[in-house]
């Protein structure tokens, strides 16, 4: 394990503790049942406010008794829906060190500071008082972040950096803190591992230095830029952002020729009736690249969908605007992520190959438990078999199979009798690094008998899926004489979790 993944990451500065979490969020969800009760009874004390039939007490008494109660139970909303938020911030998961981090699939979240303020939002979308007038229709504690999160956790966990200065983590990405001085080469490393990078646009120095990372590292299907900002900041950053497109037009589009102009974002379009916007949704939009770096910008826009309610316009703009973008969006992440699981099928270790390896193991005295390094592309296509006395990455045991220890990067030493560096066998699979695993030697031993039972040949290859947690998911096999784009035979997930 190299020392970037060993490095210990920061922490918010109060400790987390669950169980006053847990003790807030009971405590909120109290003060939030009371707080409707008491509405809902002050409410309907108003129709009988004016009568005075068995009233001994004054008018103004009784105005102030109910107004009293109604700003009690408004009050007890309000309070209740943060006591809960703040309460679920002790269960953010917070990231310690770069082997933590890369343990496996990711999207990178990666933001201005200043954006967090909307990010941490609870909008709804029956009321253009997003903060008080939803709260009393709608008490979920559900944030702006937490919404992106939860749709892109659809594709891998999702990571982002920490404001240093934070006592608890927001809701939403989980979170790793670096120092203020030193933490573009830890941003530098995480761009390049992970399988997408969503961009919040901005005007400051890191964001634009973020950017300009992303455009030499990344593949163009694999970056996503959200705009939380207005039209005039995006129209701001979207002047920075073509200074940095014209300096790296050369790194982007492939080919000479001298109609060739660099990228330039799109123009942020009117809204269908300007006039008639009762709430804004955030993010306001999204910018995604095709293969050639051609920008596309979806800007959402509420005025140009009919509804009953706001929230049936709300689901109505989401369905014909935004899941339309992202079918796209993943479209286009699965191409870039085929064609370099493609590049890699010509380096891939043969089923007769793991076999072989298995056996010299057998052979030097090897025992069921003893762990066996195998070095996996950024799409988990088997490529090398590491010498079992050196495959003990990061020194964790592999007797246990079902928790195979990760090594991003691919530094494992492996034969000393190969001259191929582990680096060159990289392939950049949606952005992510070859890694070694470990898995124990019954273990592969099973992987490769389950593979032949489902009609595996010698020539063919083996590929592993994982879960976003970055378990060992199940295992399938590529036919040598399988067509392109053909679906490869995948093992039975509960009899592959060795």
């Amino acid at each position: 394990m190299t020392g970037d993944e060993t490095r210990i990451f920061g922490a918010p500065r109060r400790r987390q503790h669950r169980l006053l979490g847990w003790a807030m969020r009971l405590a909120g969800t109290f003060l939030s049942v009371l707080g409707a009760l008491s509405f809902i009874a002050g409410v309907s004390r108003t129709r009988t406010i004016l009568s005075p039939l068995g009233v001994t007490e004054p008018l103004w008494y009784r105005v102030l008794v109910v107004g009293a109660v109604i700003a009690f139970g408004a009050a007890s909303l309000l309070g209740g829906r943060r006591l809960r938020r703040r309460g679920r911030r002790h269960s953010v998961p917070v990231v310690r060190t770069m082997a933590d981090a890369k343990r496996g699939p990711y999207v990178l979240y990666l933001r201005p500071f200043t954006s967090d303020v909307k990010g941490a939002a609870m909008p709804h979308a029956f009321s253009r008082f997003q903060q008080v007038g939803g709260s009393l229709v709608n008490t979920s504690t559900r944030t702006v972040e937490e919404g992106i999160s939860r749709a892109f956790n659809r594709l891998a966990r999702v990571i982002a950096v920490g404001q240093p200065d934070e006592a608890l983590p927001l809701l939403g990405a989980a979170r790793l803190y670096l120092p203020l001085n030193d933490w573009q080469p830890t941003v530098a490393s995480l761009i390049d591992d992970a399988r997408m990078v969503l961009l919040a646009a901005g005007t400051s120095e890191g964001t634009l230095w973020e950017l300009r990372q992303c455009l030499q590292r990344r593949a163009p299907q694999t970056l996503l830029i959200a705009i939380y900002t207005d039209k005039s900041e995006y129209d701001a950053f979207r002047e920075k952002a073509d200074v940095i497109f014209q300096e790296e037009a050369d790194g982007l589009r492939p080919g000479p020729g001298a109609d060739r102009r660099p990228t330039r974002l799109p123009l942020c379009p009117p809204r269908s009736d300007s006039h008639s916007v009762k709430w804004v949704p955030l993010p306001r939009g999204y910018i995604r690249f095709d293969a050639d770096w051609t920008p596309h910008l979806i800007w959402f826009d509420p005025t140009s969908v009919r509804g009953w309610t706001e929230e049936a316009r709300h689901r109505r703009m989401n369905r014909e605007q935004l899941v339309p973008f992202m079918e796209v969006v993943i479209r286009g992440l699965a191409a870039a992520e085929d064609a370099a699981d493609q590049a890699d099928v010509g380096r891939c270790v043969t089923v007769a190959g793991l076999e072989s390896a298995v056996r010299a193991a057998r052979s030097a005295g090897a025992e069921d438990h003893t762990p066996l390094g195998l070095l996996l592309s950024g799409t988990g296509r088997f490529l090398a078999v590491g010498e079992p006395e050196d495959s003990a990455v990061g020194g964790r045991d592999a007797r246990d199979g079902s928790a195979a220890a990760i090594t991003m990067g691919g530094t494992t030493d492996m034969d000393s009798d190969s001259d191929t560096d582990t680096r060159q066998l990289a392939a950049q699979a949606g952005g992510q690094q070859a890694f070694m695993i470990d898995l124990s030697l019954l273990s592969v031993e099973e992987i490769v008998r389950e593979r032949r039972a489902a009609g595996a040949m010698d020539a063919d290859t083996l590929q592993v899926e994982f879960s976003r947690g970055g378990r060992l998911r199940g295992v399938c096999h590529h036919s040598a004489e399988r067509a392109a784009g053909e679906p490869s035979v995948l093992a039975d997930e509960g009899r592959s979790r060795h």
